[in-house]
């Protein structure tokens, strides 16, 4: 399961930062995309070092012989290949290509973890189950990376104190959607296994109301709630231009995130409900 876990986290992380970055202007500077694609190459390479998927996965991939966890892994491998070039056309300063080369890597990362999402569900689960674990999966890598990535563009605005605010309220607003959405499709998520889960999921969502349900209250609380909150009150500090408590702020919600998500993934990884 930890390797699972690191796998999920990381890889996810990745992709979403990757899409992050891409809301974020050129003003930046080139220390801010140099960081953020070194950071999200890193990440990649840790998800497929620790990940439960072997390498050779990709040679069943290219002898047609190709699962979901192949074709996934595969996507992943070409979108660290994609980043990995987006590194070096900043380093090299080749600004015309960072852009296509940052947008290929987030549409495959993309890819590649809806495609896992939908084939990491047991295949015993409800018909519904594969598209809500692409969605959770996918969901979960925007919000991750919108969170992490807006708090490291805050702290930036102490680098280049000239930079303008939209980049902020960009990635910030992005993190009140991402949000939002991780809260319908968790709520959505809840009422399908309720109601048409059958009877083992039906026990299993009624156990999180007892004392075994720690883990899921956990979740809601610093996964669910607390973005929530701490969203609203980042968007409402970035609208009167307070970058220093905005940044403040994402750092809470970066605590929030990786406990909500961390919990998240043992939830799914013990029930296969993908919440």
């Amino acid at each position: 399961m930890f390797s699972s876990l690191i796998y999920q986290i990381f890889s996810q992380l990745a992709v979403g930062g990757l899409i992050a970055v891409l809301l974020v202007p050129p003003s930046a500077g080139k220390s801010f995309f140099r960081f953020c694609g070194i950071t999200c190459l890193i990440l990649l390479i840790l998800a497929l070092w620790a990940g439960p998927y072997p390498l050779a996965l990709v040679g069943d991939f290219l002898t047609s012989a190709s699962t979901g966890h192949a074709l996934s892994l595969t996507l992943l491998i070409l979108t660290g290949a994609l980043a990995l070039g987006f590194v070096i056309a900043v380093v090299a300063e080749r600004q015309p290509l960072q852009k296509p080369l940052l947008a290929g890597a987030g549409l495959l990362g993309a890819a590649g973890i809806l495609i896992d999402g939908f084939h990491g569900v047991p295949v015993d689960m409800p018909a519904f189950a594969p598209l809500l674990g692409a969605l959770y999966s996918l969901v979960s890598a925007l919000f991750l990376g919108s969170v992490i990535f807006a708090m490291i563009l805050g702290h930036w605005y102490l680098v280049v104190p000239t930079l303008p605010i939209h980049p902020l309220r960009s990635l910030t607003l992005a993190v009140v959607v991402t949000t939002l959405l991780k809260v319908l499709l968790a709520g959505l998520t809840f009422y399908l296994f309720w109601t048409a889960g059958g009877l083992q999921a039906r026990e299993v969502l009624r156990s999180f109301f007892g004392v075994g349900g720690i883990f899921f209250w956990t979740r809601v609380l610093f996964g669910l709630i607390g973005p929530t909150a701490v969203a609203y009150m980042t968007w409402e500090t970035v609208k009167i231009n307070s970058t220093q408590s905005a940044t403040g702020l994402l750092y809470v919600a970066t605590i929030f995130v990786l406990i909500g998500e961390t919990t998240s993934r043992y939830i799914f990884y013990t029930t296969s409900i993908p919440l």
